[in-house]
């Protein structure tokens, strides 16, 4: 269980980094904000979308970080439909790492990754 728990605050910590790539954000202060919502699942179309609605008292705040978290996991899987797994790997892990790796790529991002990786 602790292993568990251990990687899903690993993964909250990444998934925040898609909004705020600056500041380390520790899933204890960060999750609850996020978090404090309903969500339901939608099917139209043949496309299934979740619907949030934001409880918080910083909604507004958490609206525009939880749409920018969205845009980018939407662009990133509109780029990645064409990559291997390695080059997927690479892609993310540039996006998540880039204040640590000072504007660098790793080996195998794929050149289509340009305009995420750069704005």
């Amino acid at each position: 269980m602790a292993n568990l728990t251990a990687l899903v605050y690993n993964w909250w910590n990444l998934y925040v980094r898609f909004y705020d790539a600056e500041h380390h954000r520790e899933a204890i202060t960060s999750r609850p904000a996020l978090m404090q919502g309903v969500a339901r699942q939608v099917q139209s179309g043949g496309q299934r979308k979740i619907k949030i609605s934001i409880l918080h008292e910083q909604g507004e705040r958490i609206i525009r970080a939880v749409g920018v978290i969205s845009s980018q996991l939407q662009e990133f899987m509109r780029i990645a439909e064409q990559c291997s797994i390695a080059q997927r790997r690479a892609f993310l892990l540039t996006r998540l790492l880039q204040r640590w790796l000072g504007g660098k790529w790793l080996p195998g991002v794929p050149t289509e990754a340009a305009p995420l990786l750069s704005g």
